[in-house]
């Protein structure tokens, strides 16, 4: 199991792709987060800030090839940040949950 983590540019962006997400089975437990600040350099070399969006959603760790491989079709030009945690610990029953709600691998 994973947490998947999406940064979009803006919640438009996030909104279609937690639906196409959803979609496809392909996350559970799909959290917008607005208003994130991400720091970036400027052509100057110096850090400047940036509105964001954070999707954050759990699912398998064999799912992660398709899922970047999709928002690779769908935003070939702006492909948003993409990356993933392992989950460690998961209750047994959100666990379940997790493996009956998202696509067979």
């Amino acid at each position: 199991m994973i947490q998947l983590n999406i940064i979009t540019k803006n919640e438009t962006q996030a909104n279609k792709i937690t639906t196409l997400l959803h979609e496809h089975k392909l996350v559970m437990n799909e959290y917008i987060l607005k208003e994130v600040i991400g720091r970036i350099p400027n052509q100057a070399g110096k850090l400047t800030s940036v509105q964001e969006v954070l999707i954050v959603g759990t699912t398998k760790a064999l799912l992660f090839s398709t899922i970047t491989k999709l928002l690779r079709v769908y935003y070939p030009d702006d492909t948003p940040v993409i990356y993933a945690v392992p989950i460690v610990y998961m209750d047994e029953s959100q666990t379940q949950d997790l493996i009956n709600g998202t696509a067979k691998v």
